[in-house]
C-alpha cells in the first residue's frame, strides 16, 4: 500500500488573515447610507397608516355590499370621523353590527377604539396618522341586490406631508365599489 503525502504549494506571498483598512471604512460607509435611507422611510409612518386605512375601509364596504347580496337584507355602512362600519340598523348597536370575517378587524390603539374595541365589527377604524374624515356623518345603504340608494365618495387624507388623498366610490345603480 501507497501513502502519499500531502503536498502543499507556496507561492511566495504570505497568505493574510483579516481584512484591509480600505475594505472596513467602505463596508462602513455603505451601512450607514443604507440606515440613513431606511431610518427617514419608517421614521414617518403617517403613508402606511392611511394607505392601510383606506384598504380597511374598501374591504368594508365591499364586504357590507356583499353581505347585503348573501343575506337578501339591507346593510348600512355608516360614516363617522372615526370609522367606517358596517350595520343592519344606523344605530350600530350591539346587536345591530356585520360580523366581521375572522381576522379582518385586527385594529389595536386608535384604531380599535374608534371601533369601540370590538374586534368582532365589521368595522376600520381611523388610526392616528389619518385625518379624521371631514365630511358629516353619512350612512350608505345597500339593498337585498346591492346596489346603493346613492352616490358616495369617501375621502382618506393622511397627515403627513406627501401623503396623496385617496378617494373611494360606490355607484348608485349598481353598488360597484371602487378607488379613484
Amino acid at each position: 500500500m501507497h501513502r502519499f503525502a500531502p503536498v502543499t504549494v507556496t507561492t511566495g506571498r504570505r497568505s493574510r488573515a483579516g481584512f484591509t483598512l480600505v475594505e472596513l471604512v467602505v463596508t462602513m460607509v455603505i451601512v450607514a447610507i443604507v440606515a440613513a435611507v431606511a431610518t427617514a422611510r419608517f421614521v414617518g409612518t403617517g403613508g402606511f397608516e392611511s394607505r392601510g386605512y383606506f384598504d380597511s375601509a374598501i374591504t368594508v364596504v365591499r364586504h357590507a355590499q356583499k353581505t347585503a347580496i348573501a343575506q337578501r337584507r339591507n346593510v348600512l355602512v355608516v360614516i363617522t370621523a372615526d370609522r367606517i362600519a358596517a350595520c343592519y340598523a344606523a344605530a350600530c348597536g350591539a346587536g345591530e353590527r356585520v360580523t366581521a370575517p375572522l381576522n379582518l378587524n385586527r385594529a389595536s390603539g386608535t384604531a380599535a377604539g374608534n371601533c369601540l374595541n370590538d374586534a368582532g365589527w365589521l368595522c376600520a377604524g381611523r388610526p392616528d396618522g389619518v385625518t379624521p374624515i371631514g365630511s358629516t356623518a353619512a350612512t350608505i345603504t345597500f339593498d337585498a341586490l346591492g346596489r346603493s340608494g346613492t352616490a358616495a365618495t369617501i375621502t382618506i387624507i393622511g397627515v403627513e406631508s406627501g401623503d396623496r388623498t385617496r378617494r373611494i366610490e360606490i355607484e348608485v345603480e349598481t353598488g360597484y365599489v371602487h378607488p379613484t
